[in-house]
């Protein structure tokens, strides 16, 4: 009896061994199902969406549909970037994937079960939930989870197009991308006032299009300075702010209720999707705050809330927007086949030399004596203002050259040049003190005329 109770014991201890064995081989042996596809796994449409909150990188960003508006949850005066949010549900509207993962057991292997970053959208019917594993180790492709339940690789790594960090979903002021400036207003610590006129007669040259008005004056500015202190404004650092729901007393601490510097600009700008026309003028004006001595400046664009923090250098390029850092670089910018005379003056000698277009390219002349003046042209031309100003006391006049122009009313043109120091020269244009420029390039322009006239007639 006692034989046949062991018996029976051992048979029962048995059994259960074979039933770990084969539950132990059925668990190791269990393998995924990985099938291909090329589908859709998950769409959205903003439409249906009430809230979206988004981890990634230990942090997560809750934001919620008010009035059709999205607001953070966590603050409903952040200023939420609506278009930001629109790129969002852009690239979650269909996401397609290449493989399908089944009967998923084990989701470490994906990465799923400390997902990388994980976005979850609420609707009036419920949740809907994206969470992004690993890469893939045969072709770099990510691995997501919907829903909880099969894996899948999309071909878009679109956890590249999410942050967790509120601070990304700030509507943050930006200078527009202007296709066309049209008009720039500067006024407080700097002043000038820009205008767009490509087709204005205000000077004896058409090279440029844009001009400062001042007392009713059109001045020539260099178009690439204009547009480069436009760009100026447009790569400022706005990463740092202030507060970003000021008031009136927020403005007054930051000195913005009298501000430094206000610029105003105009222009057009690329018109939206849905607009018949292809671009639409806009308006801007930008307020900056600094007090000397201070490591940081403050700004804030007209009609936003936000108060930025920039530095005091960056303020500072600014500041560089007065018609002397706008004028061109160049004394004179001529047109030399519309030339019908050149003078030059020399110790108190004045030679003129008159210029026949006829034939291939000008050809100069004193009389009947052919001169050689196109490197003195050319020398002419390489003449630009090391400094521009009007503030230089004018000292002995070394060189002095008139142009007129092969025009209706004989345009003359006329620059001097005046000792300044050992280094520079006084440059005046039409009467006017414009700047300084380099002395050496006056010593060779005079050296250039004066070997062209000791040499004339002995190129026949």
């Amino acid at each position: 009896m006692k034989r046949r109770k062991k018996l029976i014991v051992l048979s029962c201890i048995l059994a259960l061994a074979i039933v770990g064995i084969i539950t132990e081989k059925a668990v190791a042996q269990h393998v995924d199902k990985i099938n291909t596809i090329d589908e859709s796994v998950f769409s959205i449409s903003e439409d249906e969406v009430t809230q979206v909150a988004v981890t990634k990188g230990g942090n997560t960003a809750v934001i919620e549909k008010v009035d059709d508006s999205w607001k953070n949850t966590a603050d409903t005066d952040f200023p939420v970037n609506q278009d930001y949010v629109a790129k969002i549900f852009d690239a979650f509207k269909s996401v397609n994937a290449s493989f399908i993962i089944d009967d998923v057991e084990d989701y470490s292997q994906y990465g799923i079960s400390n997902p990388e970053g994980k976005i979850t959208f609420t609707t009036t019917e419920g949740t809907k939930e994206i969470a992004f594993g690993s890469f893939s180790t045969i072709d770099e492709k990510r691995y997501i989870c919907v829903d909880g339940g099969s894996v899948y690789l999309i071909d878009t790594d679109l956890l590249e197009k999410l942050s967790g960090d509120v601070e990304d979903y700030l509507d943050r002021d930006k200078v527009e991308e202007y296709s066309q400036l049209t008009a720039m207003r500067v006024t407080g610590a700097s002043k000038v006032n820009v205008v767009y006129d490509p087709d204005g007669k205000y000077t004896y040259t058409d090279t440029y299009d844009y001009y400062n008005v001042s007392d009713n004056e059109h001045q020539p500015l260099a178009d690439s300075k204009v547009q480069g202190y436009l760009s100026t404004l447009s790569h400022l650092d706005l990463s740092k702010y202030e507060t970003y729901k000021a008031t009136e007393d927020d403005m007054a601490k930051y000195g913005l209720d009298n501000p430094t510097l206000t610029v105003t600009l105009t222009g057009e700008i690329a018109a939206d999707d849905d607009s018949e026309d292809a671009v639409k003028s806009v308006n801007q004006t930008l307020y900056f705050s600094h007090k000397d001595g201070k490591d940081k400046a403050y700004l804030c664009f007209d009609g936003s809330t936000i108060v930025y923090t920039i530095t005091a250098e960056e303020y500072e390029d600014i500041l560089k927007v007065n018609y002397e850092d706008l004028r061109p670089d160049e004394v004179v910018s001529i047109d030399w086949t519309k030339v019908a005379q050149i003078s030059a003056k020399i110790d108190g000698e004045t030679n003129i030399v008159e210029v026949d277009h006829s034939g291939d390219g000008n050809k100069y002349y004193i009389g009947e004596d052919k001169v050689d003046f196109i490197s003195v042209t050319s020398k002419i031309d390489g003449l630009t203002l090391t400094e521009a100003g009007e503030d230089y006391n004018k000292g002995t006049e070394e060189l002095a050259f008139a142009i007129t122009l092969d025009d209706d009313d004989a345009t003359v043109v006329n620059v001097v040049m005046y000792q300044f120091d050992g280094d520079s020269c006084v440059v005046a244009a039409d009467g006017k003190v414009v700047g300084l420029c380099d002395r050496s390039s006056m010593s060779n322009l005079r050296e250039e005329i004066t070997s062209a006239i000791l040499n004339k007639g002995k190129d026949k």
